[in-house]
């Protein structure tokens, strides 16, 4: 299935109980836009601001399979990741970190050299945080603002649109899954490199309608892009990028589309755009068209003529 119903009824619920604030308006481009709390990569909290918090816990989000030093990395990626789909840069960062008795003083030196590398590569200024013990795993939350002048979130996809992806899909699942992956595969899961700046270049150039990033894998995250839009899409299987290393494999459909942490973007754009697309995108790599926007919004995303795979993983489920 497309939805993790776990995931799903948690959130909700914590929807569910929030108070009912008003929601304010803001002007942008000459129009009256309301701000939103909840539904994108991340929220808007005013013209040209948004703020966006993940968290990773030992045991769901890493393993041995990550050093100290790429959960620190790996933290601040996913949260840029998330600023960069909508359309924005991030600024600046507040962190709480929760570890385990006896303290691990060499894993705090390697995370915090770790995340320390990933806010110089995208010039974040960590500002505050909290640090407490924990009475059990280690839980590490990065909260996250961004500024961006044209915000993009995921509800404006238009029927007719083109679907894109950035970079190659099922990398980090190959890492994850096969016994020998590639160094390629094994960057993908553990340092992954979202094309930061490239959301706000498309934004900017007002080339794309809807955007999001692609963490719970394209089936999942193309189904939350089409609900929030009131569309639907269908998806060429043939279409998808993949590494030959994730192609070859006998499971290689489900590791592109039902895994994620691929860290890309997911966006859709006017076909008049295309090549617009494709120059904007050339200092961060070729993105590919996977399908099409259309207005049968009862049927959702879809592969052409199959149906999706199962997920192969799921907060709540686990590795499927």
């Amino acid at each position: 299935m497309p939805d993790d119903p776990d995931e799903s009824f948690v959130i909700d619920h914590l929807l569910q109980h929030r108070p009912r604030m008003s929601v304010p308006a803001v002007h942008q481009d000459d129009a009256e836009v309301r701000l939103r709390a909840v539904g994108d990569d991340a929220a808007r909290i005013s013209s040209d601001s948004v703020v966006t918090v993940d968290a990773m816990v030992e045991g769901i989000h890493w393993d041995h399979r990550l050093t100290a030093a790429d959960v620190g990395w790996k933290l601040v990626a996913v949260n840029a990741s998330d600023i960069n789909a909508m359309g924005c840069m991030p600024t600046w960062a507040v962190m709480t970190i929760a570890l385990p008795r006896p303290l691990d003083r060499q894993w705090v030196k390697d995370f915090a050299q770790g995340m320390g590398e990933a806010l110089g590569e995208w010039s974040i200024d960590l500002v505050g945080g909290d640090t407490t013990a924990s009475g059990g795993s280690t839980m590490a939350t990065l909260t996250l603002a961004g500024q961006g002048q044209h915000i993009i979130g995921r509800s404006t996809a238009q029927a007719g649109d083109d679907v894109w992806v950035t970079g190659m899909l099922g990398s980090a699942a190959a890492g994850f899954l096969l016994q020998s992956p590639s160094p390629q595969c094994q960057q993908a899961l553990t340092r992954p490199r979202p094309p930061i700046g490239l959301g706000k270049a498309l934004a900017e150039a007002g080339i794309v309608h809807a955007m999001m990033d692609i963490s719970d894998g394209i089936s999942r995250d193309l189904t939350t892009l089409c609900r929030t839009s009131g569309v639907g899409a269908v998806v060429q299987a043939e279409s998808l990028p993949m590494l030959d290393e994730v192609a070859a494999h006998p499971n290689a459909l489900a590791m592109a589309v039902g895994f994620g942490e691929d860290y890309e973007l997911l966006f859709t754009a006017a076909p008049e755009n295309r090549e617009s697309i494709l120059h904007t995108s050339e200092p961060w790599g070729k993105p590919f068209r996977i399908g099409v926007i259309d207005d049968n919004k009862h049927l959702g995303a879809r592969l052409h003529e199959m149906s999706w795979p199962a997920h192969v993983f799921s907060h709540f489920g686990g590795e499927a």
